[in-house]
């Protein structure tokens, strides 16, 4: 008989807790700004990676197209992020801030910052630098 893995014990099973937990510190946050989650990561993501194409910061994002297009139609519409077309290659489009869309994202990053800094503070800087490393390291080999 094998041995027993508690749910507590099961990797997976604590990626997606403190994925939760963390989660809901970035939906109050987004909440505060009267934007969603989603909306949340794509001005926190284009305040240090600005005029990605829509395929890169899907990518960066880790969803799907098509529903980060449909979040990206909603930003233009409120003017927060703006679409401009590749000099280069007129089928491609750019995704970037608006002066709006950056005035929204700075209090944000400041918020996101706090987070990682409170994070930090509880499990102690050495151990969340490892951590950090380590889900770096696990993204890395699961990733291939």
């Amino acid at each position: 008989m094998a041995d027993k893995l508690e749910i507590h014990e099961y990797l997976p099973y604590l990626l997606a807790h403190a994925s939760i937990l963390v989660s809901r510190q970035v939906d109050e946050i987004a909440a505060a700004e009267n934007i969603s989650r989603n909306e949340c990561k794509v001005l926190l993501t284009l305040i240090n990676h600005d005029g990605v194409s829509l395929n890169e910061l899907a990518e960066i994002m880790i969803i799907k197209q098509p529903t980060l297009s449909r979040i990206i139609e909603a930003m233009v519409e409120a003017e927060l992020v703006e679409r401009r077309v590749v000099r280069e290659d007129r089928r491609a489009v750019n995704i970037s801030l608006t002066d709006a869309g950056r005035k929204k994202a700075e209090p944000l990053l400041l918020h996101a910052r706090k987070m990682d800094a409170g994070i930090a503070q509880k499990l102690g800087e050495g151990e969340a630098i490892a951590l950090k490393q380590l889900l770096n390291q696990l993204i890395k080999v699961e990733g291939n």
